[in-house]
């Protein structure tokens, strides 16, 4: 008889795209269990998995062991954490203090990356999101009904360039520009702050980039955009946004291109071959 497969494992930050990647498993027919953050993972995340662990941020041997007895080799890591809880609610083990000794910087790229080294010292895989949820991945083109005119396609150039020196130097992913200034460049705040703080400083519509890193590793913290990011772009008068074709993770499509058709706000989706 054949021996039946082994889960897959979840590390699961916050909001609903661990649940989406739950729901999907199920609908495939693999078995998952998952690794929730304490003041993170929805707990709702729990019924929707065959097995389920919460740790503190930084309890790495806890992880290790759980997925260890489950029998998983493959893994997905998916989900943001909150500054309050790298902050407030950290608590590093040995393992985990190891391996941040290793670094020259803390970088999230540069801490994602050998994290996921130890956790292949251990003899699991990690693998991107995108191999259980493709449908994520944004199509290339305008994907709403307004576009944006020629002042602010100017901008989005702008701000797409700027965007991609940013993501090279591991500091963040989103730009704000207006009139082809840059008035805000994303760092440890977040997309959502620093769209406030740059639109604040403008007196007109403004335009917005979110690219993927020129080094990304698509198995670690992909971008993603939603239904509360145009929520806060609306609020804060964004005109249109610009992102990375096939690379940025939409969640909840529909209603994300309702709520920019809504605001009135552009979507476009560019390469740096189809960028006008």
């Amino acid at each position: 008889m054949k021996s039946p497969r082994p889960p897959m494992g979840l590390i699961a930050g916050n909001r609903e795209l661990p649940l989406m990647v739950a729901a999907k498993a199920r609908q495939l027919g693999r078995p998952l269990v998952a690794v929730g953050i304490e003041g993170e993972t929805d707990l709702a995340l729990a019924d929707l998995v065959d097995g389920f662990i919460m740790v503190k941020l930084g309890q790495f041997r806890a992880m290790l062991d759980f997925f260890k007895v489950a029998g998983v080799k493959d893994l997905v890591m998916i989900g943001g954490i909150d500054r309050e809880t790298i902050i407030f609610n950290y608590d590093p083990d040995e393992i985990f203090v190891e391996v941040m000794e290793t670094l020259d910087d803390f970088h999230t790229d540069k801490i994602l990356r050998a994290l996921t080294e130890r956790l292949e010292a251990d003899g699991l895989k990690l693998w991107p999101v995108t191999e259980l949820l493709p449908e994520l991945l944004t199509p290339p083109g305008l994907l709403t009904r307004a576009a944006p005119d020629e002042s602010l396609k100017a901008d989005l150039k702008v701000a797409w360039r700027m965007a991609k020196e940013l993501g090279r130097l591991d500091v963040g992913q989103v730009v704000v520009v207006s009139d082809r200034i840059t008035l805000a460049v994303e760092a440890a705040e977040g997309t959502d702050a620093a769209v406030r703080r740059g639109a604040a400083l403008a007196e007109k519509p403004v335009a917005v980039a979110k690219v993927v890193k020129p080094t990304q590793d698509w198995r670690l913290d992909p971008p993603v955009i939603g239904p509360e990011t145009i929520r806060v772009m609306a609020e804060a008068r964004v005109g249109a946004l610009v992102v990375d074709a096939a690379h940025i993770l939409i969640i909840n499509r529909e209603e994300t291109i309702r709520l920019a058709d809504e605001a009135g706000l552009a979507i476009v989706a560019w390469t740096d071959q189809t960028m006008p």
